[in-house]
This record gives structure tokens, sequence and C-alpha cells, in this order.
């Protein structure tokens, strides 16, 4: 058997449906997904009720070519960590400076929002320059 030119194109497809019914929801949807449009018809049958359902197909054909300047980023980064050196565009910092942040910039207060547990006792959102060890 031959295999067809397109045999190893890589094709990838998605779909947005979206239905409602003019007289219980105007057209705002109320359904979604892949079963909206059954559901939709579904009402229509049962309820008599006009109803509608907006389906959106999207076909891609083939893969987006790499960024080439993130190629050449990662390749400046690994010959710099192979060679030793640091970085010509971003020098590293200073341990013993101190953290000074730009007039613009103001530093976050209290929790982080992904914070979900109690932070260590002591610590309570100061910054760790602030924080003194208690013995």
């Amino acid at each position: 058997m031959k295999a067809t030119p397109f045999a190893d194109r890589p094709t990838f497809t998605s779909r947005d449906v979206r239905a409602g019914c003019f007289v219980c929801n105007g057209t705002d949807p109320m359904w979604t997904g892949g079963n909206a449009q059954g559901v939709a018809a579904r009402h229509h049958d049962a309820s008599g009720h006009a109803t509608w359902c907006d389906v959106y197909m999207g076909v891609r054909y083939g893969e987006q070519a790499p960024d080439a300047r993130q190629i050449d980023i990662e390749d400046a980064i690994s010959a710099s960590a192979r060679s030793g050196g640091e970085p010509d565009a971003a020098p590293l910092p200073v341990p013993d400076a101190p953290a000074v942040a730009a007039a613009s910039e103001s530093a976050p207060k209290g929790r982080s929002v992904e914070t979900r547990r109690r932070m260590p006792r002591g610590a309570h959102g100061r910054k760790p320059e602030n924080t003194h060890a208690h013995l």
C-alpha cells in the first residue's frame, strides 16, 4: 500500500460549541461543550422553544517553527555555564550587597495568595533582612 504524501502531516483541530434558547435565555449561551448542540435540539423538542447553536471549528496543519531568538538565548546561557563565566548581558548580584528596590517598584506586603500554610514563627511576612534570629 502506497503512503499518501500528507499521511505524516501533523493536524490539530479544536471545536467550540455554544448553544442557547431564545425564549429562556435570549442570545446568551446556556450550554457549552460537545453536547451543547444535542441539548439545544432536545430542549426544542421538549419545550417547542426556538433554540440556537454556534459551532466554531479550528484546524491547524503543521507545527509552528520555534523562535530562533529563544534558541540563541538558551545556547548563550549553556555556553556561558560550560565556560564557567558569567553571562555578558546579566551580571550576577553581589551576595554582600543590600537589596534595594527601584523607586518605581514596591515590595509585596504580607502573605502571597499562593501561600496556604502559615509562615514559620517569627517571619509573618517580613523581609528576611529585617527579621532577627530569636535565640
